[in-house]
């Protein structure tokens, strides 16, 4: 399968400092935006413990034969683990550099991970970082976020209209760093060859609707300029938070 993508973080309108990073790595057939969050270039600093900590395992587990840092999880695929261990590894890394410099303390993370493995997608996420699949025919959310509104949400107390203006949108109730139990969301999905994927920070979905987004990828040339128009319109739109999005797309001989 042949991987065109394309990432763009960007601070935004409002914020003095990006604490969003991104890695694209189309030989790995990994993809990941984490979103930084305590202020200070703390955030800056756990967002990218993140990156490199999920990349460097993920580059080490290539191949199956080495020792398994944590327990294996038999209910998920060998991908699967990998990312799951991936974030524990980037929970424990960030929870390690908070000893060494007690002042980031309030640090941590929210991450959405993808890695390709054929027309296989296995996603991994912690926080309200997202991902989206996109064909002709729309767009779907196909991430759960850990928020306090999309608790009240499924829990049919508020509306989705309601949760995008809520004053409690940004407050999460999963990050990796915050310490206590983590609940690492693992999916795997078989992809047709017209599906995009997007993976973003909530500086673009709190920004920009679904329909918005679906509408500028369709009518982008090319998935390069799809993330520079989505970058645009999010800062068109306020660019209340950091921004970031990453797009990737695929050819292959199946349909």
């Amino acid at each position: 399968m042949d991987i065109r993508a394309a990432g763009i973080s960007d601070v935004g309108c409002v914020r003095k400092q990006n604490e969003d990073s991104f890695l694209v790595d189309p030989a790995l057939g990994l993809f990941v935006v984490a979103d930084g969050l305590g202020g200070h270039a703390a955030g800056e600093i756990a967002s990218q413990i993140v990156v490199e900590t999920v990349a460097r395992f993920v580059a080490e587990t290539v191949e199956s034969d080495r020792t398994w840092p944590v327990e294996y999880d038999p209910t998920l695929s060998y991908d699967g683990n990998r990312l799951k261990v991936a974030l524990l590894l980037s929970d424990q890394a960030i929870a390690d550099d908070i000893r060494q410099n007690p002042e980031r303390e309030t640090m941590g993370s929210t991450v959405v991970a993808g890695l390709f493995h054929g027309q296989s997608l296995t996603l991994a996420h912690v926080g309200d970082s997202r991902a989206y699949l996109l064909d002709r025919e729309g767009i779907r959310q196909v991430t759960r976020d850990h928020s306090w509104v999309a608790e009240q949400v499924a829990n049919g107390i508020l509306t989705p209209s309601e949760a995008r203006v809520h004053p409690f949108r940004n407050v999460i109730t999963q990050a990796l760093g915050n310490g206590g139990d983590l609940d690492v969301e693992i999916q795997t999905l078989e992809l047709s060859k017209s599906e995009r994927l997007l993976l973003c920070s909530d500086g673009l979905s709190g920004m920009i609707g679904d329909k918005q987004i679906w509408d500028i990828v369709a009518q982008a040339k090319d998935i390069q300029q799809a993330v520079e128009s989505l970058i645009s319109k999010a800062r068109e739109h306020g660019g209340e938070d950091n921004i970031t999005a990453v797009l990737v797309g695929w050819d292959s001989e199946e349909v």
